[in-house]
Parts: C-alpha cells; structure tokens; sequence
C-alpha cells in the first residue's frame, strides 16, 4: 500500500536517534514480526537475528535473517537439522539454498507490532556472501537454544538477549545480558520491558509470573560455548531479578 493511499509511515528518526528505544530484547521485539517496507509493503517476517562477533567477543545484532532456511533450525535439535536437510534435498541444486535472506540491521527505522524499514522492498533480500576474512556470526535462535549452567543451582535456559546502546553511540546495540529462567524463549507472557506492565493488578500477576526469571550480565564470568550449547555462569557473575 502506498502513501497515496493513506499509509504513513512511522516518522524517520535520523541518524542520532536509536530505535526503537536505548534498549530492547531481541526475541520479545524482533522475532516472528512482519516487516514493512518504507511504502508499507509486506517485506518478509523475522525468522531468525544475526549476531555478528565483534574483536573482543562481544555479540552485535548485525541482520534480520528471513525465509526457511532461517525458520527451520530454530526447531533445534535433530529435528531442526532433519528438516533443513528434507528442506534442501526438496529444491533445486543450489549450492546456497541452506543460506537465509538477510536485511541489515541499519535499514531497520522503527520497530512496533511491525519492524519498519528506510527503503523500498525492490531488491532489498539478498544472502549474504561473505568473504573468508569476515568476522564470525552467530545466530539469536541458537543461542535461545541453550542451556544456562550456573556456579550452583538448577539448570536453565536462554529465554532472550538483552542488548544497550552507548548514551554516545545511540543505535550501536550490542548483546549485554541474557533473560534467563525455566521454560523455553517465548514464555515471556505479559512482559515487555520497554512499557508500563499496564493496571496494579496485572503487572502483579506478571511479576508473579516471572518472580524466577533473572538478568546476567555478560562479562567474565559468564562464557558462551557455542560448540557445547550452553552458557556457564560463574560464581562472581552479576545476575539480578528480571523485573526488580
């Protein structure tokens, strides 16, 4: 739908101004949303977050990963792997097929029940051909898919990433803490960190509801083993109640 037919697009926030807040979750805002292009139009839905390495180990959201080869790993598991493999045995020869469609982070201007973008959907998913000296990326479905080993304690679970942008790099977010706590990620009911928890009684019922879920901040005490699938959380390691 175009502008001439009545859509407006959410205003543009410039290059100074971060989005969609100093601060955000990445699966709680990001995941399973419709993307729209600067006209309005459908794009694609987020399948899946790109997290890029930076040089000294830090986690910096860098794409939205798009399409089935981006959806189907984040069954986790055999499962996940037995149906990407159905999934590329199914299609054509392409030696690509098993890569997801990508759309950079930067294009991203607004983020409500929609991700909003800068640009016109023509031409803008692409898979991302890097070069043999590219830095290493991870993806925020695979680190969902984690188990949380702390010092002492039972065993829990990635259920977000927290990220933060510098008060003097406004938009420059990076992963600085992980959501975690019993269950799987999306069991976040009734939470969002970026507004009110609405009337008395219901942000009780969902400080009740996640009275067992805590923050940990990354730093070093806390290692993620992507090899071995699991966060281990050391003793001296900061972690606080999710909603104080």
């Amino acid at each position: 739908m175009s502008r001439e037919h009545g859509y407006q697009p959410p205003p543009h926030r410039g290059p100074t101004e971060p989005w969609p807040d100093t601060e955000y979750d990445a699966a709680l805002h990001l995941l399973d949303r419709q993307v729209v292009d600067v006209d309005g139009r459908h794009v694609a839905k987020v399948s899946d977050v790109e997290l890029t390495e930076d040089p000294d180990g830090g986690l910096v959201p860098t794409g939205l990963l798009v399409g089935t080869p981006a959806l189907l790993p984040r069954f986790g598991g055999r499962l996940g792997a037995w149906l990407m493999e159905r999934y590329v045995q199914s299609g054509t020869s392409r030696a690509d097929r098993d890569v997801p469609l990508v759309i950079d982070m930067d294009r991203v201007d607004d983020v409500t029940s929609e991700v909003h973008l800068d640009v016109e959907r023509d031409g803008l998913l692409r898979r991302r051909a890097d070069p043999a000296d590219a830095p290493v990326r991870r993806r925020l479905g695979t680190l969902l898919a984690m188990r949380v080993v702390p010092a002492d304690g039972d065993v829990l679970h990635v259920l977000d990433a927290h990220l933060t942008a510098p008060p003097d790099q406004p938009g420059r977010h990076r992963v600085v803490s992980l959501v975690v706590g019993h269950g799987r990620p999306g069991s976040l009911l009734g939470y969002d960190r970026r507004r009110e928890q609405g009337p008395w009684l219901v942000a009780t019922a969902v400080r009740h509801l996640h009275r067992h879920t805590r923050l940990v901040e990354l730093g070093p005490e806390v290692a993620i083993d992507w090899e071995q699938g699991e966060v281990r959380v050391g003793a001296g390691a900061e972690v606080r109640p999710l909603l104080d």
